[in-house]
């Protein structure tokens, strides 16, 4: 007895330690990154990309920059090195939809200095609250998100990935009522975009009446926000991302930019990203059929998200842990797929050194890429090993006994975490 109790400590006191230093490891090599590459480009993306673009529609102009993105993109199709196709020349000019623009209006009015901290302490309530809404109550699981490489990333650039997982969190809370959903899920792809695989998601659980809802909240939320800043902007923007793709994706974590670097041409590429986002949608249809296949439906829809995208940057990856908090409410070592990715890529270039890649622009696109589509890909399977809920709790008849395999498996679908049985 006292010698599996000791076991146990010390197994529980290795754990701790494992946290503190991939949390140390994550946090230090933030800081550093923020030091050398950053300097005053703290909320670089919040910046140019969403409080500029306010500026600019007080003051009744229109905040894209076609003009300037299509030089580049000339200039990326000649052979050259445009802005933005390096992270030594990167640039940050408004990207959004209409309405991601015009909802940081209001912080526009306020100095920069002030709309930053007031959109930093948004993220930061929108990643824990986005958490619960998806069913984690163990605060260590909210510490390793927070101190996770991609939100602090996110929080670093002022990007949007936070708000994103806060309205996966109130689609998922509130799945079977009709406008919650509808609204989160129209917010967020009208917002961003990429997230259009959740939509699939109503599609495949049959929840056509909160589908149709969310489009029609979508296209009047755009068109209305399009009204605000002038439809010329409309008209331009499908070519304005094309061809911010051009200069980008090259350099992204996506499977397009993995492609890209091995020479595969970009419409091959792009094909190939939408295939295996067709699959990943399909999986997800299958698991819908089955008895409470909700979560691995969701989550597979969100990895599906990253995977048809080209351009994803490593603070996109904050949407891994939606899927996470599905599998595994309580912590585990599923928790440390989105952590442990900084000092992986520092322990592969001790071992690999930086230049080596083959086609690409940039020498790390390979590696970094890669590392990101390996921890997604166990995600997936994760994803799909979890029985549904309905599967696991089987009927139990009076005077039977119940053994501890079933109650084991009633608290791993319950997200409880289990007794030790010494």
């Amino acid at each position: 007895m006292h010698r599996r109790l000791g076991h146990r400590g010390v197994l529980m006191w290795g754990g701790r330690a494992l946290l503190l230093i991939v949390l140390l490891g994550s946090g230090i090599l933030f800081l550093v990154g923020v030091w050398r590459t950053q300097g005053n480009r703290v909320l670089f993306d919040f910046k140019g990309g969403l409080y500029d673009a306010g500026r600019d529609i007080l003051h009744g102009h229109n905040p894209y920059r076609p003009g300037f993105l299509a030089a580049q993109a000339a200039v990326m199709r000649a052979g050259g090195i445009p802005l933005g196709a390096t992270a030594q020349n990167a640039f940050s000019i408004p990207v959004y939809p209409a309405l991601a623009n015009l909802a940081v209006v209001p912080l526009s009015l306020l100095p920069f200095w002030l709309a930053g901290a007031v959109f930093t302490l948004l993220s930061i309530a929108a990643m824990i609250g986005g958490l619960r809404l998806l069913g984690v109550r163990d605060w260590r699981c909210l510490v390793v998100a927070l101190l996770s490489w991609p939100f602090l990333f996110s929080l670093d650039l002022g990007a949007l990935g936070p708000l994103l997982l806060l309205g996966a969190g109130v689609a998922w809370r509130w799945r079977e009522r009709l406008w919650p959903p509808a609204i989160a899920l129209a917010a967020i792809v009208v917002a961003k975009l990429f997230p259009w695989p959740l939509g699939v998601w109503l599609l495949v659980t049959r929840r056509f009446r909160t589908l149709a809802l969310a489009v029609v909240i979508g296209l009047v939320a755009t068109f209305a926000a399009w009204a605000v800043i002038g439809f010329d902007g409309m008209a331009q923007y499908p070519r304005m991302l094309s061809n911010l793709s051009v200069i980008e994706e090259g350099r992204a974590v996506s499977l397009v930019a993995v492609l890209l670097a091995i020479g595969v041409p970009a419409g091959l590429a792009k094909a190939a990203a939408l295939a295996a986002t067709a699959g990943l949608l399909g999986i997800a249809w299958r698991f819908a059929r089955r008895p409470n296949g909700d979560a691995q439906a969701f989550g597979l829809a969100v990895i599906a998200a990253l995977t048809a995208s080209p351009i994803v940057w490593e603070h996109y990856m904050v949407l891994l842990f939606v899927p996470i908090a599905l599998v595994s409410p309580r912590l585990s070592a599923l928790w440390f797929v989105p952590v442990c990715a900084p000092l992986v890529l520092v322990i592969s270039v001790a071992v690999v050194p930086s230049g080596a890649s083959l086609h690409s622009v940039n020498d790390d696109t390979v590696r970094t890429a890669v590392l990101w589509l390996v921890l997604e890909a166990i995600v997936v399977w994760r994803l799909c090993r979890l029985r549904s809920e309905a599967a696991v709790r089987e009927p139990v008849l009076p005077g039977s006994q119940v053994g501890p395999r079933h109650h084991a498996t009633l608290a791993v679908s319950e997200g409880r975490s289990l007794p030790t049985l010494v």
